[in-house]
């Protein structure tokens, strides 16, 4: 499939693998405005783990333009689209990891969807609902096309590993992004409490078809944040994702 450059309107061109889903994820964060954050300083520190093909990092460094975003990404396909995304933009400021995100530094095995690289994951398991959905209302076959996989060893590491390591200067982060289909949990228990009370914001993204949500809403309500939750618009309602949002 490879990568090729899409224009999602006019004046704005990104590299992806899988158009159908680019759009989506354009109209989600740039025209819906569903990741939104009010109240962030003019030039914001910002973690966006799960940076897929680069667009929340784009939308941040178009809001804020002296933000310092540093951006996780297993996917090779995905991180070399993101870094052209990031060039293609002249988006400066943005350091990009090739990793994914956890409680604990490993090897694991990553499933990787070109037609949606979004959707690629640790925990494939998790997609059958979702490629029973596209099945049942897109077809059958267009569901194994868009759900057609392989699979990669990535390196897992704690998001408090790379902030001691790489950004010891960071005394605050003012938004931690996560959207890592089915990990999230993974990725909050990799953040030690002197790096949680850095920590003022956080927007994530959940599949709670196995009840996840709760559980991560006590855990950030633990660390002394609030909590909201709403459903994700424009899914299926069957799919159960939503939106948690937290603030200090």
């Amino acid at each position: 499939m490879g990568l090729h450059l899409i224009e999602l309107e006019e004046g704005f061109s990104c590299y992806a693998s899988g158009e159908f889903e680019a759009r989506f994820i354009y109209q989600e964060i740039f025209k819906d405005n569903n990741y939104e954050q009010s109240g962030l300083p003019e030039a914001p520190f910002v973690i966006d783990v799960g940076a897929n093909i680069g667009l929340f990092s784009l939308y941040m460094k178009q809001k804020y333009p002296a933000a310092r975003v540093i951006a996780f990404e297993p996917a090779p396909e995905n991180r070399q689209a993101l870094r052209q995304n990031l060039e293609l933009h002249q988006a400066d400021g943005v350091t990009v990891y090739p990793y994914a995100v956890g409680s604990e530094a490993c090897e694991a095995t990553f499933t990787y969807y070109p037609a949606m690289p979004g959707n690629s994951t640790l925990h494939p398991e998790e997609k059958a609902l979702q490629k029973r959905l596209m099945s049942e209302r897109l077809g059958e076959q267009a569901a194994t096309d868009l759900f057609q996989a392989t699979t990669i060893t990535v390196q897992v590491d704690r998001l408090s590993r790379f902030l001691a390591e790489h950004h010891p200067e960071a005394t605050t982060v003012d938004l931690l992004k996560i959207d890592v289909e089915g990990a999230e949990l993974e990725v909050l228990r990799g953040i030690d409490d002197g790096d949680w009370a850095k920590v003022r914001n956080v927007l994530l993204e959940v599949d709670n078809t196995e009840g996840a949500l709760a559980e991560i809403e006590a855990l950030l309500r633990e660390k002394g944040f609030t909590v909201a939750s709403e459903p994700v618009p424009l899914m299926w309602e069957e799919m159960q994702l939503y939106y948690v949002t937290a603030h200090r």
